[in-house]
């Protein structure tokens, strides 16, 4: 018996064009299946999967921005706002959703910022939603989105050869995911070698000290890895699933088999020192550049649904892990989807033809 089922979806109506990127969004009930859905003209819908309707909601416009190439969509976890820019850009934007009108641009330094995703994430705290966002290459910044007003307000440290300032942080920040509740964040950025670092803080003691994200006391660097922005997944409030080729220093021989050969995810109690489990035998990440002329990164992802761990990628089959075992529960070697629809328990392939295929695992 197959575990994944596909669901009946009518056909979404021609006038949404060529579709180059989707993105899960809350819907009005439990049974819907929405998207954030991003066209070759820059137009951004909102698509009911289920009803088969479409919504114009704007037009993208973001400076140097192309539809065409890598795009990230980032969320408020109300539906209210996306945060959207190419994965490589210098720029992006947040738009209003509920008044279809953008609300703020934004823009990081040019150092470098096209070898990791634009930082951005959206946080709840205390009725606010704020948006964490990248502002040079080694800073992050908090900004309340109603009101504009910056949260972390600090001077940008200079670094000194002869006695390196306590706040410099030579760390490139990437894409970044917040925990469930909004107690941790997670950041999949890189430092010179290169290699990816995965780190994380709390979002409670930044709100208190500006310059916690650079290097505060809940600052934890959990991992090396040999590409960056790969995935990472919160698989509880604080327990963080990241998935890469680790630094074999870092694990334990009878948790890592071969030293360095193969890949693995690894779980992360934010509570604890160490790590808490190792996956291994798990498939190697794709990093293969998009086209000629832009810069590699990991096509691959994973999401949570209670005790299963998913995994799926460019090139690498589905696979349904399950935590409290340890043990691979399923592979399919059929199925590609592109993302996981959390709110819906859903996976979404998009084809050629902008038609969506959902499947279901049970």
């Amino acid at each position: 018996m197959m575990p994944f089922h596909h669901v009946s979806l009518p056909d979404l109506p021609p006038s949404i064009g060529r579709l180059t990127a989707i993105h899960p969004l809350q819907g009005d009930s439990q049974e819907s299946i929405t998207l954030l859905a991003l066209n070759t003209q820059a137009e951004l819908w909102r698509l009911e999967l289920r009803s088969g309707s479409a919504e114009l909601c704007t037009r993208i416009c973001i400076p140097d921005f192309n539809p065409m190439q890598p795009v990230q969509m980032v969320t408020s976890s109300d539906g209210s706002y996306v945060a959207i820019s190419n994965r490589f850009g210098r720029h992006a934007a947040v738009y209003d959703l509920v008044h279809a009108q953008e609300k703020m641009q934004l823009s990081r330094d040019e150092y470098h910022y096209d070898k990791s995703m634009f930082p951005l994430a959206f946080v709840h705290q205390d009725g606010a939603c704020i948006l964490v966002h990248g502002t040079e290459w080694n800073r992050l910044d908090l900004t309340d989105i109603e009101t504009g007003m910056l949260l972390t307000a600090r001077p940008t440290p200079v670094y000194n050869s002869d006695s390196k300032n306590e706040h410099y942080l030579d760390y490139f920040h990437g894409r970044l995911l917040i925990s469930p509740g909004g107690k941790w964040i997670a950041d999949t950025g890189w430092v010179w070698a290169p290699i990816g670092v995965v780190r994380t803080w709390s979002l409670s003691d930044w709100l208190l000290n500006p310059w916690e994200s650079e290097k505060g006391p809940s600052v934890r660097d959990l991992s090396q890895t040999i590409d960056w922005d790969g995935p990472v997944c919160w698989t509880g409030p604080d327990t963080l699933a990241v998935w890469g080729q680790m630094d074999a220093d870092l694990l334990e021989e009878e948790d890592w088999g071969e030293e360095g050969v193969e890949p693995a995810v690894v779980l992360f109690d934010m509570t604890q020192p160490g790590y808490r489990r190792v996956l291994p035998a798990i498939p190697s990440l794709n990093c293969e550049p998009v086209e000629d002329g832009t810069f590699p990164f990991p096509q691959a992802d994973m999401a949570i649904c209670g005790d299963r761990l998913f995994l799926w990628g460019k090139g690498v089959s589905l696979q349904v892990w399950r935590l409290s075992s340890g043990v691979r529960e399923y592979v399919d070697t059929e199925r590609f989807p592109l993302v996981y629809h959390q709110e819906a328990g859903i996976f979404i392939e998009l084809k050629p033809d902008s038609r969506c295929k959902a499947l279901s695992y049970e």
